[in-house]
């Protein structure tokens, strides 16, 4: 049986996925960060810089995230 590591990319919700694919197309810092995220399995291995720029590219309101939110992505990753 094979088993496949999903990426934080993968986990990622769709509408920020959408979002992030969008401006990956438009500007390199975004598509840098895409695949930052396709590289990386747990989110804890993100920067605080990382996340600052999920919240710019995947058009995340950061008035709208908890401390829970930007420590374990709760509102940004599927479950």
């Amino acid at each position: 049986m094979k088993y496949t590591i999903k990426t934080i990319y993968d986990n990622l919700k769709p509408e920020f996925k959408a979002e992030l694919n969008i401006n990956a197309r438009k500007y390199s810092s975004a598509k840098r960060l895409k695949y930052t995220l396709m590289s990386k399995t747990i989110w804890q291995d993100l920067t605080i810089g990382e996340i600052s720029s999920m919240t710019t590219y995947c058009d995340i309101y950061t008035s709208e995230l908890s401390a829970s939110d930007v420590m374990y992505g709760h509102q940004i990753l599927n479950k």
